[in-house]
């Protein structure tokens, strides 16, 4: 599926708008769900009238499109980086941890929708290459680490990651960044746990 962004005029006024509209969007589809979401939401959430939405975004699906980009790129990108910069797989695999515990953390809202609402947003083709990027990383790092020796052989590598990400978008269910546990106490605990359990008795 592809979706079509209408442009906004540009103008301060319309980038603030546009932005406004997007993080509105953010929250609704968070919390109620892509399928439940309606544009009237939205707009009561922005205190707008729905069709001044549509001068904005053709569609709902353009909206989420919208509120995930930015999100999805910066994941790329920092994962790129990290896979790139650091040519350790142990401390390249937990730099991923890190970035994907922090990620969770500071944006919740495009992180629980792409959990709850995967089934939706799936046929979105910038979406779903986006995250077929991550994946990439992720195994192209986790089989460094193998052909190094330094992981374990004997793991199928897809079932490896699916693991590695499961543990990890679980935290979403039951972190709470204004608790005594802060998320480097969490990425401490976790990468321990999960990088031991890959890591090679050689």
């Amino acid at each position: 599926m592809s979706t079509r962004r209408r442009r906004s005029t540009g103008s301060p006024t319309g980038v603030a708008r546009k932005e406004l509209i997007v993080r509105a969007a953010a929250k609704v589809f968070a919390e109620k769900g892509f399928a439940n979401a309606t544009v009237r939401d939205i707009a009561d959430e922005a205190d707008m009238l729905s069709g001044s939405l549509y001068y904005y975004f053709d569609s709902k699906e353009a909206m989420v499109e919208e509120v995930l980009a930015a999100y999805l790129d910066l994941t790329v990108t920092g994962y790129q980086r990290a896979a790139e910069e650091l040519a350790d797989p142990v401390a390249a695999l937990h730099q991923l941890i890190s970035l994907a515990l922090h990620g969770l953390v500071q944006y919740r809202a495009e992180v629980t929708i792409l959990q709850n609402d995967w089934h939706s947003v799936r046929p979105i083709e910038s979406v779903a290459r986006r995250q077929r990027e991550v994946e990439k990383i992720w195994l192209d790092t986790i089989e460094r680490g193998v052909a190094a020796g330094v992981f374990r052989s004997d793991l199928d590598v897809r079932m490896v990651y699916r693991t590695l990400m499961g543990a990890i978008q679980a935290v979403i269910r039951w972190f709470d960044p204004r608790g005594k546990v802060s998320v480097d106490d969490v990425i401490e605990v976790q990468s321990s746990i999960l990088l031991d359990g890959i890591r090679s008795s050689r």
